[in-house]
């Protein structure tokens, strides 16, 4: 009798991988890794239901994970070990009455911590450095913390917190003439009250960057400043007078050489070219982003925005083939946080397909916000494309109720406009904020 050998092993799905580990923070270097290396069910795409795929469905190759085990524990321990090399820093900075230099070190420990993706962990970094630098700090470094934490509070949609500490760290960076540290506080406040949809109250913030800037001209911030402007004057309708800050900001953003810069504004080119219903415009600057983008995330943006102005012109097919390279794209480029609102875009073009089970991906959209732990304004925009879904294939009772979830979500977050399709495009009409305000 021969040998007996071990049967084949048999694919597995990413959620089926998935429901046999614990959610653990510690795993989270793994999922990530069979994730990235994943493959589209092409079974599934023969059958017609590809359509319908989200991550979960995707192949998991796990032949090669035991042979990566090693080297994805050494990268999590180079990761603790830069971390700990920062505290171990603040402490003997602190024993030698530095406030400054421990506050400065933890602040390095949280854009370690930022940069993996953990804003919660950086936001606690950041409130370290902030009591430090309370005791005896340079206010420099007291408005720095500031920012940082602010940022983290925004990635959670602690919107009334980070408004606060923005406000806070443009007062400390004013008073000691710190103009940049004040402008960057300033640009901050404007975002959240961009978030918000708070269209006047983020102009007047994006406003007093510039003014606090005054002469710093050749700075980054001033890009920055001059660009949300755009945004926010754009979303409230101004289209034409937002233009000439456009272009400023790319003028500034050329004169300094800062190539960093041509992502975002043509991506906003794009954008202002589509509130003029001028597509093809549109795509050339689009485009033209999509070549200057090199980061995962930057490039999963554009092709978002890319997808948005195929689904305008109602080049429905377009649109899919565009969000399907942006999911490619966030799952390799491992920015899964992006993959809910992927979904939530396949899934309005699935329903206006008139696909019944368009619900499928809203479904799946809702599920990665809470695995991920995405703030709530993320489900309740997933809830409000949901809604309008449901109200295209006739189910007036469940759109109601979605619409009344997403909006209750909305009030209790003090967003006052709910998002339009694209990104930068809140209320029901393009007036003015003061308009509504």
């Amino acid at each position: 009798m021969g040998a007996m050998t071990d049967p084949p092993a048999k694919p597995l799905t990413f959620d089926e991988v998935r429901a046999m580990l614990p959610s653990l923070e510690e795993l989270r270097p793994v999922t990530d890794r069979l994730l990235a290396e994943s493959t589209p069910d092409p079974a599934r795409a023969w059958s017609g239901a590809g359509a319908l795929d989200t991550a979960g469905s995707r192949l998991v190759d796990l032949s090669g994970l035991a042979a990566e085990i090693s080297e994805l524990a050494a990268a999590e321990a180079r990761h603790v070990e830069v971390v700990y090399r920062h505290v171990a820093e603040a402490h003997g900075l602190a024993s030698r009455g530095d406030a400054t230099g421990a506050a400065r070190a933890l602040l390095d420990a949280a854009a370690v911590e930022e940069e993996r993706g953990r804003p919660d962990r950086a936001g606690s970094f950041a409130d370290a450095a902030y009591r430090v630098a309370l005791d005896g700090g340079e206010p420099v470094v007291r408005g720095r913390a500031l920012r940082r934490r602010a940022r983290a509070r925004r990635a959670a949609a602690r919107y009334e917190e980070a408004k606060r500490d923005y406000a806070e760290a443009w007062g400390v960076s004013d008073a000691v003439s710190d103009a940049r540290g004040a402008a960057e506080a300033a640009i901050g406040a404007g975002n959240v009250l961009e978030d918000e949809g708070r269209w006047a109250d983020a102009e007047a913030w994006y406003r007093k960057a510039l003014t606090t800037l005054g002469e710093h001209r050749l700075v980054p911030e001033r890009w920055h400043a001059l660009l949300n402007l755009h945004v926010v004057l754009r979303s409230g309708g101004a289209v034409e007078e937002s233009r000439t800050l456009l272009d400023e900001a790319e003028a500034v953003a050329l004169e300094m050489g800062d190539g960093s810069a041509r992502v975002f504004i043509d991506n906003a080119r794009g954008q202002w070219h589509m509130a003029q219903d001028a597509f093809d415009e549109a795509q050339t600057h689009l485009r033209s982003a999509l070549e200057a983008a090199v980061a995962p995330r930057a490039r999963v943006t554009v092709r978002l925005t890319l997808a948005e102005a195929f689904l305008a012109q109602g080049r429905r097919l377009d649109a899919a083939e565009e969000a399907r390279r942006a999911e490619s794209e966030a799952i390799t480029g491992r920015v899964i946080d992006r993959l809910p609102e992927t979904y939530r875009l396949l899934g309005r073009i699935a329903a206006l397909e008139g696909n019944p089970d368009a619900f499928v991906l809203f479904e799946r959209s809702l599920e990665m916000i809470e695995e991920t732990r995405l703030p709530a304004v993320e489900r309740a925009r997933t809830l409000q494309a949901y809604a309008e879904a449901e109200g295209l294939v006739g189910d007036s009772e469940k759109a109601a109720a979605l619409t009344a979830e997403a909006e209750r979500t909305y009030r209790e977050l003090g967003i006052r406009h709910p998002r339009s399709a694209w990104a930068d495009r809140h209320g029901p009409d393009r007036k003015r904020a003061s308009d509504h305000d």
